[in-house]
């Protein structure tokens, strides 16, 4: 939901949405934004205030977040300034887990037009099982085609969803990532924006695993922080979560092939590709 934002006072801002959004869904993730419990986050989440439809133009009324995108910060940081945004990015993330599914949310799944996300359908895992199914009957040919061996390891993944989910269910915001997280000068958090087509409630470690491989997704710092990054995540929370980061990365990798290019053809796909042909995540996955 691409919107054109505008300043429209000291704590508001108008977003325009020309075409690429419902009222529906703007209402949907109104009644979303006013149903968490800010207190559980030492940053400031998205409100918003009015939706409105003005001829062609979806229209709101949001709330003004302070800072600038933590990506704007990351190339201009020393080594050691790196490492601080590493962890103040993990120690964000970790937050937002806080929040839970609250008791009168029906379903995983915060936009859900095709129906597959209601909760009285199964469990967390019982969904992803058919997000995935889903997806497959549109990226299946490509990856196929792309992937080696995509069946042998779809099967595998297939294999542990099957299994009973035990877990929790936390706020999952689906895009986490540096150009998401508004921070301050000195790279403390200030804020976090666009909740939306993958936002959902079920394992926290989803948001932990894609923020990983999206902290710097196309290697641009070229500082090696992908590993620099994992090694931190597992000294926060022990080794024994690197096979369920593995899982929601291969994961994400299939619901996500498709959606910035339909036909499978652009750099995100590719990216996609690259994460599904690493064997050593198929190797740890649990």
């Amino acid at each position: 939901m691409e919107a054109e934002v505008y300043a429209s006072g000291p704590d508001t801002v108008l977003k325009l949405y020309p075409g690429t959004a419902t009222p529906a869904e703007l209402l949907t993730l109104q009644s979303f934004y006013d149903s968490i419990d800010r207190r559980l986050v030492p940053y400031a989440l998205p409100r918003i205030y009015e939706v409105a439809q003005k001829d062609r133009w979806l229209v709101t009324i949001e709330q003004r977040l302070s800072g600038t995108p933590m990506s704007a910060a990351l190339p201009k940081l020393a080594a050691d300034q790196l490492d601080v945004a590493m962890q103040r990015y993990l120690t964000a993330a970790l937050a937002l887990s806080q929040i839970q599914a609250p008791p009168a949310f029906d379903r995983y799944k915060l936009f859900d037009p095709d129906g597959i996300s209601q909760r009285t359908h199964g469990d967390w895992h019982q969904f992803l099982l058919r997000y995935l199914t889903h997806k497959l009957a549109q990226v299946g040919h490509p990856l196929n085609r792309d992937v080696p061996h995509f069946a042998a390891k779809l099967e595998q993944l297939y294999a542990i969803l099957e299994q009973t989910y035990q877990g929790d269910y936390q706020l999952i915001h689906g895009d986490f990532f540096p150009g998401n997280l508004l921070v301050d000068d000195n790279t403390h958090t200030t804020g976090l924006l666009d909740f939306g087509l993958f936002t959902m409630y079920g394992d926290y470690l989803f948001d932990l695993a894609t923020g990983w491989v999206f902290f710097d997704m196309y290697d641009e710092l070229k500082v090696g922080a992908r590993e620099r990054y994992l090694a931190k995540l597992l000294d926060r929370l022990g080794e024994q979560v690197r096979g369920r980061l593995y899982r929601y990365v291969l994961t994400y990798s299939i619901l996500s092939a498709n959606t910035y290019s339909p036909d499978c053809s652009d750099g995100h796909y590719y990216w996609c590709v690259d994460n599904l042909s690493n064997q050593h995540y198929w190797d740890a996955i649990e």
